[in-house]
């Protein structure tokens, strides 16, 4: 029973709401403070009557603060995100994916499977973790191509990818029928037999292929789920479903006779089942046991059973009409579908407030008894000028009240400011101006100009000010638990000025908190390799997280090699395991050879290239310098047993030219920086400083970017920042990059590498670094491997370029 609603008699004697409370808190004040100067407080007395006026207008301030949270922050609700907005995320398990491929319109049911090694003995990087295999239940229910279901999965799939993982395989599975076979009893008070039997056929049919249910909001509701549990997993078109119910519809690989029994059997009106059988194909008639072709999902024969199957009624052959049979049978199936349409409501969306404006405020001079002579009535033209003057002294006493009251009231009108994403409206105290309030205020004040200006002082950025709303933007990261303190202290160490990196904290803090809902639900999700992917923020959760938590306003995808932005790129391994999209095979070195000559080409546009003995593939990039005609980078269209071809048209040149392949973006990955050269324990031996590292002795790495230390090395000693080799230093090389001359087992399962501009000034500072390090791995799931590398600006515009391209090719791949 739902109780009435009623406006309680009497009020909480120690809430702000009652006013005698008030009255008797400050009559006490008065006592204490005031003993020997102040002794009457009866109800004559100016004073106690302003306490009173006070004490009312408090009153009406706590009323206000009581509203209901929609109340006090209007209708402007982009602080508060909506339940399916914040509680929802990207698919991570196997049944969130389940979930969305199951809600795409067409798609009946589907399973996910990992893609494993067939046998133990296969190598391991043969199959990289983290691939699936999706295989897709077509719902016959919806006319739609085959082709066009797989193309919204993958297109699903492709936009909900977590980071490093990737699909394999999105299979669309071909039906198989099943039919009954034998003698079904039917008892002979069944009005319907026509409809018994639809009902019979629906029940069985629905054994072998379970439609997956969808649930509204309130039909959650009313199970009694909280709202964290409704709205955990990914966001569906369809409404809500459950574990359960999709656990229970797994994929079959046989069918019991006795599962289907049971079915009929729970139909009123069935009595006998004589020899029952189940068949498939031509030959395939089971009477316990049905294996089903994995390949295929099982449906139910309709027509075939239809044929196969008699209905008796004491003893007697009960005639059907098969026709209208068939007609109730589909009939049931499409009211399963239509319902999915009625599922629109999907979320919680907060009513439009209706409550007045919580700023306005009723000055207390307008409410003194008119003996007084303030407020809107006033004093009569005919009053002396003393009179005149002293009820304007009372008045200009009491603007310290007014002020103050009408400040407390701004303040919780501005409640919503305070608890807003708002980077650039860095105000927390907040006032009125009582010009156009208070009556007479105009001829109290010296100069209204000076008291407007006064007001605009008091909510002005300084320290404080900045300092309190960090203070607010802390409070509202806490909500989710989140924080900024590291990147806090670091960014006022690289700073200069105070005020500028407040400032700066502020916008970061709003801009992570405006784009929360991306970096928490999303954190995991993966980049769209069939999306636009260059100069786009089609880029990973997981990169636009790190990149607003150490301060980058731009995370687009972009050539960070041509600016001074700050910007990081993020390589998934996975993404570059051997397939069709990128066949070429990893080359670590990319020393310079020479062209022996040009030759023109059987087709005009093209340029065959003399260069003896190569390695070079169809479909590479190649670079050739010094030659005036042909300077530039070229993709490789045609090759041969000692040439390649390019697409110019041919023309004489003189000889000298070289070419070297373009850089591989797992170059960059395999390959770290060797920060400075310098001689070793002797003259015949070079120490290379590489930074923290886990080598040791015999172990055997490959130089590259030099001119003297090129090619494979094992290592003779080690120190805690590099490793010596048996080299004679050289002054002149300054840099270069070394790996692992050793391939590794597996070098795509869950790695991620981050690319990082080194030239950026506020990356100079060591401490930033390190904090950018810290975040890096804080912020990357625990069961993904980093890897990070600091580019100079001419490694970054080489990487960049091998990036587009690597990222053009799995795109059209």
């Amino acid at each position: 029973m739902t109780d009435t609603i009623t406006i309680p008699k009497e009020v909480p004697q120690d809430s702000a709401l009652s006013y005698e409370f008030l009255r008797a808190e400050g009559m006490q004040l008065i006592q204490k403070m005031a003993t020997d100067t102040w002794t009457d407080h009866n109800i004559h007395d100016p004073g106690i009557t302003i306490l009173e006026q006070v004490c009312y207008a408090v009153t009406d301030l706590a009323y206000r603060i009581e509203y209901d949270i929609q109340d006090l922050i209007g209708n402007d609700h982009k602080s508060l995100y909506s339940p399916a907005t914040i509680l929802t995320t990207n698919p991570v398990t196997l049944m969130d994916i389940r979930k969305m491929v199951i809600d795409i319109e067409g798609v009946k049911n589907a399973w996910v499977e990992k893609v494993v090694p067939k046998n133990a003995n296969e190598p391991v990087p043969s199959i990289p973790k983290g691939l699936f295999r999706v295989f897709i239940e077509k719902d016959g229910l919806f006319d739609i191509p085959g082709s066009k279901i797989i193309a919204a999965v993958r297109e699903k799939l492709n936009s909900c990818r977590s980071i490093c993982e990737d699909f394999e395989e999105i299979k669309l599975l071909d039906t198989q029928g099943v039919r009954l076979q034998g003698v079904i009893e039917i008892a002979d008070n069944v009005d319907d037999i026509h409809e018994l039997i639809a009902n019979m056929l629906h029940s069985v049919g629905t054994h072998f292929s379970p439609r997956i249910p969808f649930y509204t909001l309130q039909q959650q509701l009313e199970k009694g789920k909280t709202t964290d549990e409704i709205f955990d997993g990914p966001r569906l078109h369809h409404g809500f479903m459950e574990d359960p119910d999709i656990a229970k519809a797994y994929r079959k690989v046989e069918i019991q006779t006795s599962d289907v029994i049971k079915e009929i059997m729970d139909q009123p009106g069935i009595l006998v089942i004589d020899k029952l059988a189940l068949a498939t194909g031509t030959n395939t008639v089971k009477n316990w046991l049905l294996p089903l072709d994995t390949s295929k999902t099982p449906i139910l024969d309709v027509d075939g059973t239809l044929s196969q199957v008699s209905f008796t009624s004491k003893g007697l052959t009960v005639r059907i009409d098969t026709e209208r049979i068939k007609q109730l049978y589909n009939q049931k199936r499409t009211e399963e579908v239509s319902r999915l349409g009625s599922l629109i409501e999907k979320d919680i969306i907060l009513s439009a407030s209706d409550a007045p404006s919580l700023d306005q405020y009723y000055p207390i001079q307008n409410q003194f008894p008119m003996n007084y002579g303030i407020g809107e009535i006033g004093l009569p033209d005919s009053t002396s000028a003393t009179r005149k003057a002293q009820a304007k002294q009372l008045s200009g006493y009491l603007l310290f009240f007014e002020q103050t009251l009408a400040n407390y009231f701004s303040q919780l009108a501005s409640f919503k400011k305070l608890m807003s994403f708002d980077g650039e409206d860095t105000s927390t105290y907040f006032n009125q101006n009582l010009l156009d309030c208070v009556p007479g205020i105009s001829e109290l004040l010296g100069s209204p100009e000076s008291y407007t200006k006064y007001l605009q002082e008091m909510t002005a950025d300084t320290n404080k000010a900045l300092l309190r709303k960090n203070k607010f933007l802390n409070h509202l990261l806490a909500r989710f638990a989140e924080k900024f303190t590291s990147y806090g202290m670091v960014l006022k160490d690289t700073t200069d000025n105070q005020d500028t990196s407040d400032k700066k904290l502020i916008e970061d803090k709003a801009r992570f908190l405006k784009e929360y809902p991306g970096v928490s639900g999303c954190k995991a999700k993966g980049y769209d390799i069939k999306n636009d992917l260059w100069d786009t923020e089609n880029v990973s959760g997981l990169e636009k997280r790190i990149a607003l938590k150490i301060g980058i306003e731009d995370y687009s995808r972009r050539n960070l090699g041509n600016g001074e932005a700050a910007g990081l790129h993020m390589v998934e391994h996975i993404l570059l395991r051997s397939r069709k999209s990128y066949p070429y095979p990893f080359v670590a070195s990319y020393d310079t050879s020479k062209i022996t000559t040009f030759e023109a080409a059987i087709t005009e546009e093209f340029t065959r290239c003399i260069i003896g003995d190569h390695d070079v593939l169809l479909g590479e990039e190649v670079e050739i310098t010094n030659n005036d005609n042909y300077n530039g980078v070229y993709t490789v269209l045609a090759v041969g047993d000692d040439f390649f071809e390019i697409k110019a048209p041919f023309q004489e040149s003189e000889s000298g030219a070289v070419w070297k392949r373009t850089h591989d973006i797992r170059y960059y990955l395999r390959s770290a920086a060797v920060q400075s050269f310098r001689a070793g324990t002797n003259t015949n031996h070079t120490f290379c400083h590489i930074g923290a590292h886990s080598l040791k002795i015999g172990d055997v790495v490959e130089i590259t970017k030099t001119t003297h230390y090129n090619g494979v090395h094992t290592i003779i000693s080690i120190s805690k920042d590099g490793f010596e080799i048996d080299v004679p230093f050289a002054e002149e090389e300054e840099t270069g990059r070394w790996m692992a001359a050793e391939t590794l087992q597996d070098p795509y399962s869950l790695q991620l590498t981050y690319m990082l501009p080194l030239w950026i000034e506020r990356y100079q500072d060591e401490d930033f670094k390190k904090f950018i390090a810290l975040t890096i791995r804080e912020e990357t799931p625990v069961h993904i491997r980093t890897n990070i590398q600091w580019l100079d600006q001419e490694e970054m515009q080489e990487f960049d370029h091998a990036y587009h391209r690597f990222l053009t090719e799995i795109q059209n791949g």
